[in-house]
């Protein structure tokens, strides 16, 4: 039987070893069980099933061995469905179903006997979560779960229009067309009107977010420490989005002073009602909070993907704390990678201090993006976040708690033929595998992507701990991989740069590949081997084969930059020796 090749996210890095006095050889059959039972053990049920058929690609195990344990693991799998259905915990049902399903179908399925009892498809958990959110009167996410799960066809006419009266009731102008052209397919004849507000109604929707400091020293003087953003009610029930930066100190740990949220309502200056955080997305610079009272205009994102340059927007918010501000102009492009997952809008809209976290409104009053502040770098070009990405967190943040993201372990560039690897995070899932730099992704869980925002967007869809389907290129072969999704943290380059040598990303921050030398104390420390096109290196006319030395690097987490400072003889300037900073932010865009 040909053996697959698969991507783990929790395995060993085992190869030929000794002990220390190099005379005994190490069991590495009994490591590597050991290794799958501990993660048993911790409950790791996706992560001893990719350890496991590691193990069995590598020879260290026979099919008997690997059926036995897939038999286990599918039986956690199927423990931990149970008690999600009966807990009406749908995020854990979906992850348990979608491991077992996957475990069903081939090659896993052919090891194990066919399943003894009906598993419930992600199409079927999914209008099951959204029948029980709209019953518990949670009708915003309770349509967003449902129109991300997919076609409606297999949604009975009497749910649909249950679903309809939600869509109304909030202005979910996307899922209220979604549902009515499903209830027009079966013949419906009623009519199904649903126009946007005017103008001055959906100022009524927007607040003014003021959080109080207190008082910091300036110059020895003390002054207030106030921070003002714009927010928009997007729930009857009080649930406003805004920026995380604006309400940061709210959920900061690291934070410690005086913090007091409140929001200002349109014609109310001098009110300030209470408010709370809810959930919050510190990647997507996004945050739920509420306040006791029942809003008289909601807004809805739109499912747009991406806006056509020209396209006309209007911004409402309250810039400098003036609120009720209408400003309009149109957008100027749309995939701008300034996010580290997705990808940004840029628009030619009036903005200012204090609109960051108000909406961005398309005419017919869907929300298009959400405005955040400009970027340092380009001063008097402004910035949203589109809906599209948005919409895919936003059930996420009802839950009360910060939104943790999911990825695969590796860094990757935009090439003609796919995203090849190159970097491999250190005792990550990728690397486990045996996942090189060179490797082409192709597809991921069954969707094809030539893209860094079309990978990125099947990922961060995905939750910690799901088995994910990952197709390669290496050389000549189509390689298929699994792998077991794990926590992805906030900032990964700053993460990795505690336990590494900042010369191994230099691929991420720098875009260059080096080869290490060994030369005198004075000499090159390395050689460049490549250069990506258009990046800091390319710009910096570094080329390949230059050799330099790395004199000094430092990490500014105030300014969330790295830096290094080499002396390089360039080969474009004759080999002449000089001195040269490069500098990269730390929130990379390169990761899956």
């Amino acid at each position: 039987m040909k053996r697959l090749m698969v991507l783990t996210v929790l395995g060993l890095l085992l190869g030929c070893q000794t002990t220390g006095d190099g005379d005994e050889s190490v069991d590495l059959t009994q490591i590597r069980a050991d290794r799958i039972n501990g993660h048993f053990e911790q409950g790791e049920t996706a992560q001893a099933v990719t350890t496991a058929i590691d193990g069995w690609n590598d020879g260290l195990f026979s099919d008997n061995q690997l059926t036995r344990w897939l038999l286990d693991a599918r039986g956690a799998m199927l423990d931990e469905y149970r008690q999600a259905i009966v807990a009406k915990d749908f995020p854990t049902a979906l992850r348990a179903s979608g491991n077992i399903h996957i475990l069903s179908d081939e090659p896993w399925g052919a090891y194990l006997p066919a399943l003894e009892e009906s598993v419930q498809s992600d199409e079927e958990l999914g209008l099951a979560w959204a029948v029980h959110l709209l019953d518990h009167g949670e009708p915003v996410p309770a349509l967003s779960v449902l129109t991300q799960r997919g076609a409606l066809d297999d949604v009975s006419s009497e749910l649909l229009f249950d679903f309809l009266d939600a869509a109304r009731s909030t202005n979910n102008f996307a899922a209220f067309r979604a549902i009515a052209e499903a209830l027009r397919v079966r013949g419906s004849e009623e009519e199904f009107p649903m126009t946007g507000g005017t103008p001055a109604d959906m100022l009524g929707g927007t607040v003014t977010v003021w959080v109080n400091r207190g008082i910091r020293i300036d110059n020895g003087v003390g002054v207030p420490d106030r921070s003002i953003g714009s927010g928009f009610f997007v729930d009857p029930r009080g649930y406003i989005v805004t920026n995380y930066h604006v309400v940061e100190s709210e959920v900061d740990p690291e934070y410690e002073g005086y913090s007091r949220l409140f929001v200002k309502l349109p014609g109310n200056p001098d009110d300030r009602v209470p408010a709370r955080v809810v959930g919050y997305d510190r990647i997507f610079d996004i945050a739920l909070i509420k306040v006791e009272l029942d809003p008289s205009y909601v807004f809805s994102f739109s499912d747009t993907r991406e806006l056509v340059p020209g396209e006309r927007v209007f911004a409402l918010g309250s810039p400098g704390g003036l609120d009720s501000t209408i400003t309009s102009g149109i957008v100027s492009a749309s995939g701008r990678r300034f996010l580290q997952i997705g990808d940004a809008m840029q628009v030619d809209v009036p903005i200012n201090p204090g609109n960051s976290g108000g909406p961005l409104v398309l005419p017919d009053g869907q929300v298009a993006g959400v405005v955040f502040a400009g970027i340092e770098q380009f001063e008097g070009v402004n910035f949203a976040v589109p809906a599209y990405w948005i919409r895919a967190i936003l059930p996420n943040l009802f839950l009360e708690d910060s939104v943790v993201h999911s990825w695969l372990g590796t860094a990757v560039r935009e090439v003609a033929d796919g995203l090849e690897v190159i970097y491999v995070v250190p005792e990550g899932g990728a690397e486990r595998a045996g996942v090189v730099t060179g490797d082409v992704i192709r597809g991921i869980d069954g969707v094809a992507v030539a893209k860094l925002a079309e990978a990125q967007d099947v990922v961060v869809r995905r939750r910690s701990g799901e088995l994910v389907p990952v197709e390669v290129v290496r050389g000549d072969d189509l390689v298929r991989l699994l792998v077991d999704t794990s926590d992805r943290p906030f900032s990964p380059v700053e993460e990795l740069l505690r336990e590494q040598r900042i010369d191994r990303l230099f691929p991420v921050l720098f875009g260059m590949e080096v080869d290490e030398v060994r030369e005198a104390p004075w000499g090159a420390d390395y050689v460049i081997s490549a250069v990506y096109p258009g990046s800091i290196a390319d710009e910096s006319s570094l080329s390949v084969a230059d050799p330099f030395a790395l004199r000094r690097w430092q990490v500014d987490r105030e300014l969330r930059a790295a830096f290094i400072e080499i002396i390089i003889k360039k080969r474009k300037a004759g080999f002449l020796e000089a001195g040269v900073q490069l500098g990269a932010y730390l929130e990379s865009d390169r990761f899956l």
